[in-house]
């Protein structure tokens, strides 16, 4: 079977990363990183896909302003 997972991590104005939240659809992942990069304290949401070896993958970031 197979399928994908996407991640959507904050960066904060420090540099410190957090998990925001995963999903199974792209679309989904943007919308939740543009929401996000909205805040105040993000600089900008790093979207990821696990691979099929479970490794992360950078996909886009969204930037802030």
């Amino acid at each position: 079977m197979n399928w994908e997972l996407y991640e959507v991590w904050a960066v904060d104005e420090d540099g410190h990363e957090e998990l925001i939240e995963t999903t199974k659809s792209l679309k989904e992942a943007k919308q939740i990183a543009n929401l996000n990069v909205k805040e105040e304290a993000i600089t900008e949401c790093i979207i990821y896909l696990e691979d099929e070896e479970g490794d992360l993958v950078e996909v886009e970031t969204i930037y802030a302003g």
